[in-house]
């Protein structure tokens, strides 16, 4: 599917609560934070929508700035400790209107070597609205994800910090590597990533 007929969805309303006192999407990385790997990756695409789920700017101010400059639509996550289905609910009400938009695809902040690349293949793969596309590193499946709108209902009835995990489970799984499925957890994995420079 072309990515002009998909939403792009970018999860960044996490607690941190595994990194400490600091935000993890903030912490540097390779010159800039985390989480604007990602959001700036993911505008470089031509999707049909960008939507960004992120705690109140209160919370998050340098984010809401960059997002807002890259042309994401932003929506709140007053109630992040919801967990990530939380933020995935939001997301799809605001595309959900939308005819146009066959899909969504699931990004999450804190994946910052997800390269343009691999993204595109997850598009690719997704045929229709029925699609179920999910990354692998060969043992589980995660995002970045594509979900399409035949499977909305089932993702605005999610509850808890699993997310769509299930529903991934059961999709066509796009195989890649580790080191560009890693996500940033604590304060080792941002240590381990610094240490490695993406292909």
């Amino acid at each position: 599917m072309r990515t002009e007929k998909i939403a792009a969805v970018l999860l960044a309303a996490g607690t941190s609560s595994r990194f400490g006192e600091q935000d993890k999407l903030m912490a540097p990385l390779r010159g800039k934070p985390v989480a604007a790997h990602t959001l700036e990756t993911v505008a470089s695409m031509a999707f049909a929508k960008l939507v960004a789920v992120v705690r109140p700017i209160d919370f998050a101010p340098v984010i809401h700035r960059k997002l807002d400059r890259r042309g994401y639509t932003i929506l709140v996550n007053d109630q992040p400790e919801e967990g990530m289905s939380g933020s995935i609910v939001r997301a799809v009400e605001h595309v959900l209107p939308d005819q146009k938009i066959r899909g969504i695809l699931i990004c999450l902040a804190d994946m910052p070597d997800v390269p343009p690349s691999h993204y595109n293949r997850i598009c690719l793969a997704a045929e229709d609205i029925r699609s179920v596309v999910a990354s692998t590193d060969g043992f589980s499946s995660s995002p970045p994800a594509f979900i399409g709108r035949k499977h909305f209902p089932e993702l605005l009835a999610l509850k808890g910090d699993q997310g769509a995990r299930a529903l991934l489970s059961h999709g066509l799984q796009i195989e890649t590597t580790g080191a560009i499925l890693h996500d940033i957890d604590t304060p080792e994995d941002l240590l381990n990533v610094r240490s490695v420079t993406p292909s």
